[in-house]
């Protein structure tokens, strides 16, 4: 069972300002999609009921989402902190995504010190998931900045070396392998995967393994405006890298209606689901103005070379404009944004799209979309599962406040889905049956205090919390803490908590879990797992500058899902359902700061 934070944050901010034409936003009007009725009586929904004028009004009020329904019993849904292990002080001058990959008996952690040195952690794990060892650290000669895009990325290829990249927004590749026994210790620097020409202005790099367990690495290379997403393939034979597809996925280009149009794709996935498919979502972007999301959109693969709408017929890449597997033909100004529609799965293993829009009466609302089986053709069966008042109005370029974040759906142990989301920062969620019919709303399971209270004192201070790369296991599931500031649009502090804050990987376990070990904590051999700063090995690097503005140009840019921000970020998957990276603010709130297994804050 997840738990949902409560409140976003903004996302690394580059996105180019908003055109003059398109800062308005008209009146939304009703979508080209089925929607549930707003008429319903109260008596008959159970989830809280929007008042009668809200109806009527052609301009909603302000935004009601998180008033509660008939109470639901998420049983075997607590958990515990099993172990809480210390690998020492991280920076905490703002918030850059560090990451967490547990296979079988290794744990590897990438993480920035309190001096903004990059460095690359491992350790053994019992079969019961408890420590076996002390961490192993190996420095990186990488030394952050303040850009939040700087993050880092860990992968696995399939003979167990390690491969990491990170710290870069526009500059050339930083990228890094072990040898094939995975040895932090043996991580050398590989200056080029394919080819220095599209490696020299890197953004967004993303490890994710196929089906096969191969490993593939995608990247974005160039800047605002001409942007092009690659993808790698790792060879493990020859110890090199091969393009996996030879042409962009996405073409932004006009269409024949309208030839002179352009806009961008902004994906989420691709996810790998329980029918061992990966499944991608994208919607298209008219203008630098968020409004101007549109057409939200489908495929899958078995590959990722090969797509197939949702009836499992071929579909024709590069993917285009209105072409394809279209979900739900939302237009322009329809209350649909980039980064918030997201990739779930049902208890039939059916993909379930959760995502928001305006209803007829202008009110914002959650929708699911599922394949309806029923037609011949590829068609969605859209559900409108809140039955909310008032409308979360949007629009322009750069930062956005969310009054909805979107967080991702899981399937309950009683086949009911639970579809997560923020509420003005409130952690919210919304039953729905087989059916996808709208049971009642709820506040989410929270976590445990050990994990969500903050620590440390200094003003502004957030508590982050992500997600294990690794998906759960039998013993529970993985999460790395650390508190810091907000990031700061990737640019200087005067002030920052100078001392850093620890940083911690912690086993949580549901009371339904049990491993399939026992090992007692205190036996001699499972030491108790301590470390600090000091005991990194030291390492003096000079900065390296980061410059220019990020952005995808026409055809693919990457999905912001839990970024506060307008335009952009992306996310790559490799279990079926999404986990959330969380923040949590000082009065015990949390902070949106991205969602997806492998879900990146990115931003143009």
């Amino acid at each position: 069972m997840l738990a949902a934070p409560a409140q976003a944050t903004t996302g690394p901010i580059d996105t180019p300002p908003p055109a003059a034409s398109s800062t308005a936003e008209p009146t939304a009007t009703a979508t080209s999609t089925p929607t549930a009725s707003a008429s319903a009586s109260a008596s008959a929904s159970p989830l809280p009921s929007a008042s009668a004028s809200a109806t009527t009004s052609p301009t909603p009020g302000p935004l009601v989402c998180d008033d509660q329904g008939a109470p639901y019993d998420f049983a075997d849904t607590s958990e515990t902190v099993v172990e809480e292990s210390e690998l020492g002080l991280t920076w905490a001058g703002m918030y850059v995504l560090q990451d967490l990959l547990t296979q079988d008996d290794r744990q590897y952690v990438g993480f920035y010190t309190d001096d903004r040195e990059m460095v690359i952690a491992q350790r053994a794990l019992h079969a019961d998931g408890t420590s076996a060892g002390d961490w192993i650290y190996q420095p990186l000669p990488e030394t952050l900045e303040w850009d939040s895009h700087n993050y880092i990325s860990l992968g696995l290829d399939r003979d167990g070396a390690l491969h990491v990249a990170g710290n870069m927004h526009d500059v050339a590749l930083n990228y890094y392998r072990t040898d094939a026994s995975g040895d932090v210790t043996t991580l050398t620097a590989v200056p080029t995967m394919v080819d220095p020409a599209t490696e020299d202005s890197v953004t967004y790099p993303e490890f994710v393994n196929r089906k096969d367990g191969s490993l593939v690495f995608s990247h974005r290379n160039g800047g605002s405006g001409s942007g092009v997403t690659y993808f790698n393939l790792f060879d493990e034979t020859t110890q090199s890298w091969s393009r996996l597809i030879d042409q962009p996925l996405f073409d932004g280009a006009g269409t024949t209606e309208n030839p002179e149009g352009t806009w961008n794709s902004y994906y989420q996935g691709p996810t790998l689901g329980p029918d061992g498919k990966f499944h991608l979502l994208w919607v298209w972007r008219d203008t630098p103005d968020a409004a101007t999301n549109s057409m939200l959109s489908y495929a899958s693969s078995d590959d990722l070379v090969t797509w197939q709408d949702s009836k499992g017929e071929p579909l024709t890449t590069p993917f285009t404009y209105g072409a394809g597997d279209v979900v739900d033909p939302i237009p322009d100004y329809a209350g649909l944004l980039n980064g918030n529609a997201r990739i779930g799965f049902t208890a039939d293993d059916e993909v379930l799209i959760s995502y928001h829009k305006y209803d007829e009466a202008g009110n914002s609302q959650v929708f699911t979309a599922t394949p309806d089986r029923t037609a011949s053709d590829p068609a969605w069966k859209i559900d409108q599962v809140s039955d909310w008042e008032g409308r979360w109005s949007f629009g322009g370029g750069g930062s956005l406040v969310f009054e909805v974040q979107m967080l991702g759906s899981e399937v309950l142990s009683d086949g009911d889905v639970q579809v997560n989301y923020l509420c003005s920062g409130e952690p919210m969620s919304i039953i729905i049956d087989r059916d996808q019919q709208p049971v009642t709303q709820v506040s989410t399971p929270p976590y445990p205090a050990q994990v969500a209270e903050l620590a440390g004192t200094y003003p502004g201070l957030q508590v982050n919390v992500q997600q294990d790369r690794g998906g759960n296991t039998d013993n529970g599931r993985y999460v790395l803490r650390w508190e810091s500031l907000g990031q700061n649009r990737d640019l200087p502090r005067d002030e920052w908590p100078e001392g850093g804050s620890t940083l911690s990987v912690l086993l949580l376990r549901a009371a339904s879990e049990t491993p399939p070990e026992t090992i007692d904590p205190t036996a001699t051999s499972q030491p108790t797992v301590t470390a600090t700063a000091t005991a990194l090995p030291p390492i003096s690097i000079q900065p390296t500058e980061t410059t220019g503005t990020g952005g995808q140009g026409p055809g693919a840019t990457p999905s912001a899902p839990g970024s506060a921000e307008a335009d952009g970020g992306s996310e790559l998957a490799t279990t079926g359902a999404d986990l959330p990276w969380l923040a949590f603010g000082a009065a015990g709130a949390l902070l949106l700061l991205g969602a997806g297994l492998l879900a990146r804050r990115k931003s143009a």
